[in-house]
């Protein structure tokens, strides 16, 4: 196949070699944030990002990225300069280069070689009692790949590490003992701004109610090992984090879900619970009581909103119709 390009007022230029031997690994983000600096150097990062509908940590992960690899730098006024110029310019962009006073971005961590681990080591105080810990936590000896990731946690990200520790904590409590499942996750975290130890602390604590959450569910509906869909995920997490509800809550909710549909079903389940939580009902226990308080009053026109008939067939209506 062959195409002519169609440039109209302006081109873009890319540095054809670097470009294409990165072409099968660079990302979506990567591949947008150098056509869109490229396509206007000057710019705010957090407009541009807003407007590739990125983060502004993932805006600059992904710019440092086209930075290591010689595509671009950065000047002394942030201006970002392609290195796709003619070579004759080489010269000029390493002087500049070299007299700029760069903006320090926090990105993917870098590789590190063996004489630069052991330099690092040296360099950062208490590192090989972190390495030694990361190691026995985790069960293995790290090979350079390894001790590079965690090299870069500490000296990349500048992760406390009282948090990398609690870090390899986490990933070995749940059996995801891979130093680069480490890496992601530390990357993500940082994306979303949690780089300290008590944020760290309480996101973990998140992580780990809401895994022990869903595994109940998954067990209580009969689901074996399926893994769940984003949406019955949304709706559990919903469960506990916005409804706040006990798994008694869940377990009374699903019990009625069965005796009425003859069924596990989570549609119907949700909309017991969203009833009992507009309803103010907080425990099983005022939920029976409102039962029984509709019972006394039967004969009223107006019943509890969460156990009417009209309830219940709103329920279903949620389940099977309204939703899909």
């Amino acid at each position: 196949m062959k195409i002519i390009p169609i440039y109209k007022n302006k081109i873009i230029s890319l540095p054809f070699e670097i470009v294409t031997q990165k072409l099968s690994t660079a990302t979506k983000e990567e591949l947008a944030v150098l056509i869109a600096v490229l396509a206007e150097p000057e710019f705010e990062v957090k407009s541009l990002a807003a407007k590739l509908d990125m983060t502004e940590n993932s805006f600059t992960r992904a710019l440092e990225t086209w930075k290591r690899e010689g595509v671009i730098l950065e000047d002394s006024d942030s201006e970002v300069t392609s290195l796709s110029e003619t070579s004759s310019d080489a010269a000029e962009i390493k002087t500049r280069k070299k007299n700029s006073s760069r903006i320090e971005i926090h990105t993917t961590l870098p590789h590190y070689t063996s004489e630069e681990i052991a330099a690092a080591v040296e360099r950062t105080h208490g590192c090989s009692e972190l390495l030694d810990s990361c190691q026995q936590i985790l069960g293995k000896m790290f090979n350079v790949s390894e001790t590079s990731i965690i090299i870069g946690l500490i000296d990349h990200l500048s992760l406390q590490h009282e948090y990398i520790v609690l870090l390899c904590s986490h990933a070995a409590a749940i059996g995801k003992k891979s130093v680069r499942y480490i890496e992601k996750l530390a990357l993500n975290l940082y994306d979303r701004d949690i780089t300290t130890y008590p944020s760290l602390e309480e996101e973990l604590k998140l992580i780990e109610a809401r895994a022990s959450l869903e595994s109940y569910v998954r067990t209580l509906f009969g689901f074996g090992k399926r893994a769940l869909i984003q949406k019955e995920k949304e709706m559990i997490k919903a469960w506990s984090e916005k409804f706040n509800f006990s798994r008694d809550m869940i377990k009374a909710a699903y019990e009625i879900t069965v005796s009425r549909t003859n069924e596990p079903n989570m549609k119907y389940t949700n909309g017991i619970l969203e009833n009992w939580y507009a309803a103010g009902y907080k425990t099983p226990e005022e939920v029976e009581a409102a039962e029984a308080e509709r019972n006394r009053n039967k004969d009223k026109t107006q019943a509890s909103s969460f156990a009417t008939d009209d309830f219940y067939e709103a329920a279903l209506k949620r389940s099977y119709g309204s939703d899909n």
